[in-house]
């Protein structure tokens, strides 16, 4: 039986994804919840929500107050988003929020400030381009350069290319013989990745001697599938039983013989050493704001040092497992200092015979112990998103 088809309004729908995504869920988990039918609607929705809050933010300044409760400001920036960018019919937006807000026994502030807003619809500027501070402050930092970082904030307001890696070098492509853009199609041997993605692996490959390699925290493939293409040997564990079934689909997909097994990484024991190791730790995903424009909300510093904890502990164990002369590649989809510069830090200090290696790209800038993917070097092909990179050596 296919999923029955909600009942609920739609900005019903919007308001609920919203407090599951503020909890800690994704807009794509969250959205797989409803039926296939909303779920369009419901991605494009919420995407644009999270992209112009600060917009929004600043718009309700001039109608509401500081003492107005947080539920209803959500209620109101879920009517601005649907008001100035989606096509659906103003009475209806105004009809559905007064109605849901009665719960609240709000509808009549509801009811006010959206009929007002109308009335001023042509005198409000919707081109902001404001971005919370603390997100802003950790470009600065990483970047320290105006042109690269007024790239950065520009690219937040706009849907990111997609782009397709092939396992086989091709001549119709954009970059290195291997990426192109996904429009509607996947080819047969290409899967779904991120430019700045491929750029790592493409660029890390080099610095392994030995092609045997443990790819840690593997679903749903992609580097394992890049590593598998270019002549390695890839043992790949997961944890997470719903991305190694992505994994699967890949592969199966692609006809590509690479096995994955359902391991925690830290609660397993391995039987022998390794001169390779990817390490591709969970992280904030602060580095995909364009695709994921909610995790700038999710900024938060207690979450980030439970993430740094949990980030050393996977090297430690890692670092434990390779072989002298061995290299670990630490990978995180983030450009915050406690998931990057910091781990690598508190890792140096503890292992006094680990050493940092050289990464040849120039698309990518050096910062102290890594290497930050550089989004403004792919800007004439669409951009990329933000990843963290460096490769260890034990001596």
């Amino acid at each position: 039986m296919g999923q029955k088809i909600s009942n609920l309004s739609d900005i019903s729908n919007l308001y609920n994804s919203i407090s599951n995504i503020d909890k800690g869920s994704s807009i794509d988990n969250t959205i797989n919840s409803f039926p296939k039918l909303k779920r369009g609607f419901l991605f494009l929705n919420l995407q644009e929500y999270y992209r112009q809050i600060e917009n929004h933010n600043l718009i309700l300044k001039n109608y509401i107050n500081n003492k107005t409760p947080q539920n209803i400001k959500v209620i109101l920036k879920i009517c601005l988003t649907l008001i100035f960018h989606s096509k659906k019919p103003h009475f209806a937006i105004v009809n559905e929020a007064v109605e849901f807000s009665k719960k609240f026994k709000k509808h009549s502030l509801i009811n006010a400030v959206l009929r007002s807003v109308l009335r001023n619809k042509n005198s409000i500027s919707t081109n902001g381009k404001n971005i919370s501070n603390i997100f802003k402050r950790c470009c600065d930092d990483i970047f320290s350069n105006e042109r690269i970082c007024s790239h950065i904030y520009e690219s937040f307001f706009h849907k990111p290319r997609n782009y397709q890696i092939s396992v086989n070098d091709i001549k119709d492509t954009i970059y290195e013989k291997r990426v192109s853009y996904f429009e509607k199609e996947l080819d047969q041997n290409s899967f779904i990745q991120d430019i700045g993605n491929f750029e790592i692996i493409n660029a890390i490959r080099k610095i392994y001697k030995d092609k045997n390699i443990i790819d840690i925290c593997a679903a749903p493939g992609g580097k394992s599938i890049l590593l598998h293409s270019y002549g390695f040997n890839v043992e790949a564990i997961d944890k997470s039983q719903r991305q190694i079934d992505k994994f699967k689909q890949n592969i199966n997909r692609m006809k590509l013989n690479i096995k994955i097994s359902k391991k925690d990484f830290l609660k397993t024991k391995f039987p022998s050493q390794y001169n390779s190791i990817l390490l591709d730790a969970p992280c904030s995903a602060l580095g995909t704001f364009r695709r994921n424009p909610d995790v700038i909300s999710k900024i938060d510093e207690k979450k980030l040092k439970l993430n740094q904890k949990s980030q050393i502990e996977m090297i430690d164990k890692s670092l434990n497992l390779l072989n002298k002369s061995g290299v670990l590649v630490y990978i995180v989809c983030s450009f915050h200092p406690f998931e990057t510069m910091g781990v690598i830090d508190k890792i140096i200090q503890k292992h006094k015979t680990i050493t940092v290696e050289n990464i040849q790209s120039n698309k990518m800038i050096k910062k102290e112990n890594g290497y930050f993917i550089n989004p403004y070097s792919f800007k004439d092909i669409g951009g990329s998103d933000i990843f963290f990179v460096t490769a260890l050596k034990k001596n």
